[in-house]
């Protein structure tokens, strides 16, 4: 075989192999959602915010959710957790990462924002089930 063969057999293996690894990567970069748990490692990784990485599980049933809205430039990522309605632990943990409580709130829920950030963390409880949510609104 060819030298020559031989190395373009090998710059295509190589180009193939680098783009079944990198394409979960891209094809969620440009996802308009997503649904996931914990156990998704992978898109756990990507999608989740540091301040749900760190939020305090307060039910052992919980998920993952990510939207992206288009027209507004804007991102929202949601935890619901099932089986409560006892938000007081994660107001605890809002406070102590330096959010404060809104007076006014678009939703039917409580409004949070920081000093520190633009996001808009909406916490409050599903009106259909036993359950709680916390979601954050960024704008890009």
């Amino acid at each position: 075989m060819k030298k020559s063969t031989a190395t373009l057999i090998g710059l295509v293996t190589a180009a193939a192999i680098a783009f079944a690894f990198a394409w979960p990567y891209v094809s969620m970069e440009f996802a308009s959602s997503a649904y996931y748990t914990e156990q998704d490692k992978r898109q756990y990784d990507y999608y989740t915010p540091e301040l749900f990485i760190k939020m305090p599980r307060i039910s052992s049933h919980y998920d993952f959710g990510f939207g992206r809205i288009v027209g507004t430039e804007a991102n929202v990522f949601t935890v619901n957790f099932y089986g409560v309605t006892d938000v007081s632990r994660i107001e605890d943990y809002l406070k102590s990462d330096g959010y404060e409580r809104q007076a006014i709130c678009d939703v039917e829920a409580q409004c949070w924002k920081s000093p520190a950030s633009n996001d808009v963390v909406t916490l409050g409880n599903l009106n259909s089930q036993e359950a709680v949510f916390v979601q954050i609104y960024r704008r890009l």
